[in-house]
């Protein structure tokens, strides 16, 4: 059973987070591996999905003012499609609302698109943008907190 589990940058897991976000979202791209992900930013939190002890997802959630952005959704390939990315962005939402935030942002690769709109995500940008590391076309997308 998976669980979802926010923790501190400096959480010994962290180094795991660091393998399977080049696993999944830069090795397929064929960007070199760099373990520097400005994760000890002090406005960012940083949520796991575990199975067991193991790293199957992560998401980091960055406070700016009333709004927060979300980063680096991650799901091990063995572990996409049952729901891990699902519970993610619930619950950083959850968070981000409860911690007064109105909006939440993200910046999305194109094939993403579908799964952020099926969780109340919008496209805001009038069109796509290469980005981050991969130079892959994104788009920004927005959801309002109620």
């Amino acid at each position: 059973m998976v669980r979802l589990e926010w923790v501190a940058s400096d959480d010994a897991r962290m180094r795991d987070v660091c393998d399977l976000r080049h696993e999944v979202l830069m090795a397929p791209f064929g960007v070199a591996r760099l373990d520097e992900w400005g994760d000890d930013d002090p406005a960012s939190s940083h949520l796991l999905a575990l199975d067991g002890e193991r790293v199957v997802g992560y998401t980091r959630l960055i406070f700016q003012g009333k709004e927060a952005q979300l980063r680096h959704v991650a799901v091990a390939f063995d572990k996409q499609r049952a729901g891990i990315g699902t519970a993610l962005i619930r619950e950083a939402c959850r968070t981000a609302a409860e911690r007064g935030a109105r909006r939440v942002w993200l910046n999305a690769r194109l094939p993403a698109v579908p799964f952020y709109e099926r969780l109340g995500f919008v496209v805001t940008s009038p069109e796509p943008f290469p980005a981050g590391r991969t130079g892959q076309p994104h788009v920004r997308m927005e959801r309002l907190l109620g």
